[in-house]
């Protein structure tokens, strides 16, 4: 059982100082819920990166095919990322169509209920 555990605390240190850039000092003055804590903050900070390097990719493709395209490209027309299964997509085509005088008159109520008018 001994030999497990030391392993385990090796594999903990090798993740706090080859990946989270921890020290040894740091390492070993951590509680194991301090050093829980740190590695999921970590790992949403790892995982968000991620995402982000992903989602600038799909956004450089999009305005490279844009050009050649006969309709406007959406972003997860190119392609949906797991992460955005949950969300909804809003069809700006079947937005209420205003005319201008309506949209005006919207815009003078908004003023009016900001003191702007």
């Amino acid at each position: 059982m001994e030999d497990s555990e030391d392993a385990d605390v090796e594999r903990l240190l090798g993740i706090a100082m080859g990946c989270m850039g921890m020290s040894m000092d740091d390492f070993c003055r951590c509680a194991p819920s301090e050093f829980y804590e740190a590695y999921g903050a970590w790992g949403e900070m790892q995982e968000r990166m991620e995402r982000s390097a992903w989602e600038r990719m799909r956004m450089q493709c999009l305005c490279s095919l844009q050009p050649y395209s006969s309709k406007k490209l959406r972003a997860d027309d190119l392609m949906r990322f797991p992460w955005e299964e949950g969300e909804a997509h809003v069809d700006t085509s079947e937005r209420e169509q205003l005319s201008h005088e309506e949209l005006m008159e919207r815009y003078r109520k908004a003023k009016e209920r900001a003191g702007l008018a």
